[in-house]
């Protein structure tokens, strides 16, 4: 997958290079990429297979199974999940409305999208790309490391799960039920595949465990340039002038700091209100402020394991059921 997405990108590099003309060059990467294509449709049902096993172990061995299977069952497919339109009010930080977009949707067609939201309904808009979709199968895309992969897999079979709950049944009912759904599948997402990374790809597991141990390093030098934090500092700066009713102060701002990260080498193509919206639905994310992230972290570091966990969190249908399960769990 990874051999496939560079071939793709060398060809688009040779036919911007030659104003949309082909060349022998370009024809032949072409050919290697249409026999890798082919190689890779035969190798996926097998792959699948053996990830959904991986996965689905790890969760059956944390009891979340129904006669030794896990319920329901991981099962997922590589592709190219869909766009994600997201539309917020210019004034306020919250999902107004999403609709599910053709994977193929081009860069002039979302700038199109958005303007278009935006001078007719004066409302902020922004078209993203999906890592994952929580349909059933659930849909992956295929062009990323192993570990991202088996967490996303993982985190998209927690949003089937609890779509048998009241919490999942209550997605979109409000920003902060899509909040604890997201963080939720975020937080057992990431537990059950990198477990699943460490049974099964332990070299792997041992080079991001070596990874994080240096940035770790007290010793170690900052980075010239935090993404974390620097979005965080943004996503503040935003509320407090969108909470004094200065909303074209707080646009203004966000392209400030939008050229500032592609300038650092993170290249945002759109930071607006939606923007924060989508990724600020993820608590645990760099551009979330809702204390229903932490809050949901210290509720899973107080239960013993994954099934109790989720056994806790599914019934819940407000933010208050996170404070009345933390006072019961705290010591």
């Amino acid at each position: 997958a990874r051999q496939t997405g560079q071939l793709e990108a060398e060809i688009d590099a040779l036919y911007a290079q030659t104003g949309g003309q082909g060349s022998a060059e370009a024809a032949a990467l072409q050919q290697e990429l249409d026999t890798l294509r082919a190689e890779k449709e035969a190798l996926r049902p097998a792959v699948e297979a053996i990830l959904e096993s991986q996965v689905g172990s790890e969760l059956v061995e944390d009891g979340v199974a129904w006669l030794d299977s896990p319920f329901p069952p991981v099962w997922f497919t590589f592709t190219e999940p869909p766009k994600k339109l997201i539309v917020s009010p210019r004034g306020r930080i919250m999902t107004a409305y999403y609709a599910m977009l053709k994977p193929a949707i081009s860069a002039a067609e979302r700038e199109t999208t958005e303007d278009a939201i935006f001078q007719e309904h004066n409302l902020s808009a922004y078209v993203t790309n999906i890592g994952g979709l929580g349909a059933f199968p659930t849909q992956v895309i295929d062009r990323a490391p192993i570990d991202w992969v088996l967490t996303t897999i993982a985190h998209e079979w927690v949003h089937n799960y609890l779509t048998l709950f009241p919490l999942g049944l209550n997605y979109s009912t409000s920003s902060d039920l899509t909040i604890m759904n997201e963080t939720i599948a975020d937080i057992v997402g990431d537990e059950i595949g990198l477990r699943a990374l460490a049974t099964f790809y332990p070299e792997e597991a041992a080079a991001i465990a070596q990874q994080e141990a240096a940035a770790e390093n007290p010793d170690a030098p900052p980075p010239a340039f935090d993404f974390r934090t620097e979005m965080r500092h943004t996503r503040e700066i935003v509320d407090q002038f969108l909470a004094l009713g200065r909303v074209e102060d707080a646009e203004q701002y966000m392209e400030i700091r939008r050229l500032l990260f592609v300038e650092n080498g993170y290249d945002i193509r759109k930071l607006n209100q939606a923007y924060f919206a989508f990724h600020g639905s993820y608590g645990t994310g760099a551009a979330a402020t809702s204390p229903i992230g932490p809050k949901l972290e210290e509720l899973r570091s107080l239960t013993p394991d994954v099934r109790t966990f989720l056994q806790i969190v599914r019934g819940f249908t407000s933010p208050e059921d996170i404070d009345r399960a933390l006072d019961a769990w705290r010591p």
